[in-house]
């Protein structure tokens, strides 16, 4: 059952998500989830250099020393309680780009907001940032991942327009949807980071973000995350492989700024070789 809280959040959300063409600077703003004039009170954030682990598939390993977790957002509530009892970070993924077919609300989104399947990922199929049902779908999500308990939002898939989609939105589009969905979780007093490889994206989004996660680019410097570690902003970086590994990427991505962990597969599933 939702919560007076949650009800209030998911109708600010909507309310948000029909604000287009304000470039993002309404959407900037923290109105609480009740009322204009008290705040919502902002969860813990990433810190830079902190250590971490992300894990979305397998049991949840949670006896690890680390400060921030990144779990799926269909973990349950007692889990993310013991996490932040432990006095970890507790942020939660889904994919806010692609219709993913495992979520109890895969049936919501409209054909006509479906596109094509995302390479590598069949089970998953890119949708249309400008459709209002889609937006309304991520507003609930949101509002859950804040009833739950999550810290903040890790969200994939903003980069769509370059991507075989099979939609024919622009860049435009999808920096204005970005741009929506980074409003509506702060409205919530959540955090959010930006997942894309797109450093030119990462750039223009850079303060509606709070915080980056690369992927596999420590040999390249990471041009994704260098506007965030630019700008004081924790930047994180996942590298594959095993324990050999990490002894060459933590110290390079200590000198890089950001804080790194070396999972074994893109499965991400509980194995982390990771920098202290």
């Amino acid at each position: 059952m939702l919560t007076s809280r949650t009800l209030a959040l998911s109708t600010l959300i909507v309310a948000l998500s029909a604000c287009k063409g304000t470039d993002g600077d309404l959407l900037r703003t923290r109105p609480d989830a009740g009322t204009a004039d008290t705040a919502v009170t902002p969860r813990p954030r990433p810190e830079a250099l902190s250590s971490w682990q992300i894990q979305l598939s397998g049991t949840l390993d949670t006896s690890l020393d680390v400060r921030i977790y990144v779990i799926d957002l269909d973990t349950p509530s007692a889990i993310i309680r013991d996490l932040h009892a432990a006095g970890r970070i507790v942020v939660c993924y889904f994919s806010a780009g692609t219709a993913e077919s495992f979520r109890d609300d895969a049936r919501r989104f409209p054909s006509a907001s479906l596109g094509q399947p995302v390479a590598d990922y069949p089970d998953e199929r890119w949708i249309d940032p400008r459709n209002a049902t889609v937006h309304a779908i991520m507003a609930d999500r949101i509002a859950k991942a804040a009833n739950a308990g999550c810290d903040g939002i890790q969200p994939s898939g903003l980069a769509g327009f370059a991507a075989d989609t099979g939609l024919a939105f622009t860049r435009a589009d999808q920096l204005e949807y970005d741009r929506w969905l980074a409003g509506a979780v702060h409205a919530g007093g959540l955090s959010i980071g930006f997942v894309e490889i797109d450093a030119r994206l990462a750039e223009d989004l850079l303060a509606d973000f709070d915080w980056n996660v690369a992927w596999r680019c420590i040999d390249a410097g990471c041009p994704s995350a260098a506007a965030f570690v630019a700008a004081g902003k924790p930047a994180l970086v996942v590298e594959y492989g095993d324990e050999t590994r990490a002894a060459a990427v933590c110290p390079a991505a200590k000198s890089l700024g950001m804080s790194a962990v070396v999972k074994r597969t893109a499965e991400l599933d509980a194995y982390r070789a990771g920098c202290p």
